[in-house]
């Protein structure tokens, strides 16, 4: 379980959950949106690794390390909270995984809707998703440390991190 940036195409909805995905069979139209996407991904941001598998196709990015999950009609990126130990690493982070999601917007015309602080990406509410990012992964380290997490830091989503 990572932070979680979604798309979709308008007009669709992602009720899967617990289904099983059927066969990947993407038009030309989304074969070649996914070719932009690992192009303009690898020049953009950074290496990256590309991998196909029966029911979606996947972008691995190194540094910060994300995933990409694309099928077409959907998409995702899912983001460790690896980087929430300083502001500066997780603002990296959430604007590397905010630049990823506008490639895919601009590629595939599906919007995307950051889920953890429920915006639309294009609403340039970096700092709240910062603050999400950051808040929950402090939480998940406190609670694996043994610590006492601090009270209302994870809903505090209006915060400036920047």
């Amino acid at each position: 379980m990572g932070y979680e940036i979604g798309f979709l195409v308008p007009g669709q909805d992602d009720d899967r959950l617990g289904d099983e995905l059927p066969p990947l069979q993407l038009t030309d139209k989304q074969e070649a949106a996914w070719r932009r996407i690992v192009s303009r991904a690898r020049q953009e941001i950074g290496a990256a690794e590309e991998d196909r598998y029966p029911t979606h196709l996947e972008l691995w990015l190194k540094d910060p390390a994300m995933q990409l999950w694309y099928e077409g009609n959907s998409a995702s990126i899912e983001l460790p909270y690896w980087y929430t130990a300083t502001a500066a690493s997780a603002h990296g982070a959430i604007a590397t995984a905010y630049a990823l999601a506008r490639i895919v917007e601009a590629e595939t015309g599906m919007p995307a809707v950051d889920y953890e602080v429920d915006q639309a990406v294009q609403d340039d509410g970096l700092s709240r998703a910062v603050a999400r990012y950051r808040g929950v992964g402090q939480h998940v380290r406190a609670l694996v440390e043994g610590g006492v997490p601090q009270a209302g830091h994870v809903s505090d989503t209006n915060a400036d991190e920047s």
